[in-house]
């Protein structure tokens, strides 16, 4: 693990292997760790010949957690992720995100056109597009004093997540209750990466990614058959779809 100060936050991230860098970005309430290491990810990459940045972002992980929802907005989570490539000299780059991690890619792409070169949106869909369905994390979750007080299945089972992995749940909380915004339909024309769009077949959370899809310019969704939200990560027709429009084949 590396870390690198941006205005007082500490972010920290892996920067591993040699060729084209990638950078992931994790979901809600997970770690770079979690998602990326331990799902095999890091590997999978480096075989393609790929040097592989992981950050946690800020209020997860090993970087530093805050607990105002102030500091969790869209322009500083991204303003995090700028520092870092600034701070590593890449001006051009992929983008591979999951979950919060890939819509806040898809922010960065609509800002940061001219640096980033294909992007992969996981975990999300056409529920983006439609902001009454996408679900709202609040900080009611995190102060419940164990998972079983919740009874909104998605809702517990972030709470366990966050459990497992020994999270600050005030972070979390201030996190899930920043004001944050998605970017509309229109908005969408204005990306210009490659870009795939890709989901589970069982994954509500998300909704459909061929809807999404169809409002970036050229992009591809994928749907992938049995695949939920939570294990999207660890799936093999999911990881040769990614991997082959990586590398040209899809």
């Amino acid at each position: 693990m590396t870390v690198f100060s941006n205005s007082g936050i500490d972010i920290a991230y892996d920067d591993v292997g040699e060729g084209a860098p990638i950078l992931l970005l994790h979901g809600f309430a997970s770690t770079r760790t979690d998602n990326w290491s331990r799902t095999g990810w890091y590997g999978t990459l480096e075989k393609t010949g790929r040097r592989v940045i992981a950050m946690d972002w800020r209020g997860h992980g090993e970087s530093t957690a805050s607990h105002l929802p102030e500091d969790y907005t869209t322009v500083l989570l991204l303003g995090d992720v700028r520092a870092l490539l600034d701070h590593l000299g890449i001006d051009k780059i992929d983008v591979f995100g999951f979950s919060m991690g890939a819509g806040l890619a898809l922010q960065l792409a609509l800002q940061e056109g001219k640096r980033i070169d294909h992007l992969v949106l996981a975990g999300i869909g056409g529920a983006m597009l439609e902001p009454n369905r996408a679900p709202r994390f609040t900080e009611n979750i995190f102060d419940a004093a164990s998972a079983d007080e919740i009874s909104d299945p998605t809702a517990k089972g972030f709470r366990l997540y966050a459990d497992q992995l020994g999270q600050d749940l005030k972070a979390l909380a201030a996190c899930a209750g920043a004001d944050r915004t998605s970017p509309t339909a229109d908005d969408l024309f204005a990306v210009r990466a490659k870009t795939l769009v890709v989901a589970g077949q069982r994954d509500d959370l998300a909704g459909d990614p061929i809807a999404l899809a169809e409002a970036i310019p050229g992009a591809k969704g994928e749907l992938i058959p049995g695949a939920d939200h939570m294990y999207l990560l660890t799936n093999g027709a999911f990881k040769g779809t990614v991997i082959d429009f990586l590398t040209g084949w899809l």
